[in-house]
């Protein structure tokens, strides 16, 4: 068995410490839609791998329950409060939904390829987040601007 760098031991810390402060900022920046968003995607990714079987091969149906409820909630939010950015994180959930049943059913997909799309759906998760936290701050900031008396 070939032993794993200190670089692969540290980069699922690493990918957690920033998805909890990208989530954080999130929570405590943005409007009562970010703050939901955020709070589910920290919810469901701090669940993730506790409820997970673990195994490499097959499909691991807690998390794939999980991330489809994941889904409808931020589904929910978009349509409740229309945002683009909410919609856009809800297709990359789905997405995220999507690419372990393919895996499953194409067993020519090595499992470090099935790993590699899913961190980078995980990553733009992430850069969707920290937008929409931009977008909030800054149309708060505008809104402040425009009701300063002159």
């Amino acid at each position: 068995m070939a032993s794993l760098s200190t670089f692969e031991l540290l980069l699922p810390f690493t990918s957690y410490l920033c998805a909890l402060a990208t989530c954080c900022l999130a929570v405590l920046k943005g409007d009562r839609s970010l703050r939901l968003a955020a709070a589910a995607l920290l919810v469901a990714w701090a669940l993730s791998p506790l409820i997970s079987k673990g195994h490499r091969n097959g499909l691991d149906y807690p998390v794939t329950i999980l991330d489809t409820h994941l889904t409808l909630i931020l589904i929910w939010i978009s349509m409740r409060w229309r945002r683009i950015w909410c919609a856009v994180l809800a297709a990359l959930t789905m997405i995220v939904v999507i690419i372990p049943i393919v895996a499953t059913f194409d067993r020519e997909i090595h499992i470090y390829n099935h790993a590699v799309s899913n961190n980078i759906v995980s990553d733009l998760q992430l850069v969707v987040v920290l937008v929409a936290v931009w977008l909030t701050v800054r149309a708060r900031r505008r809104a402040d601007e425009g009701a300063a008396p002159s």
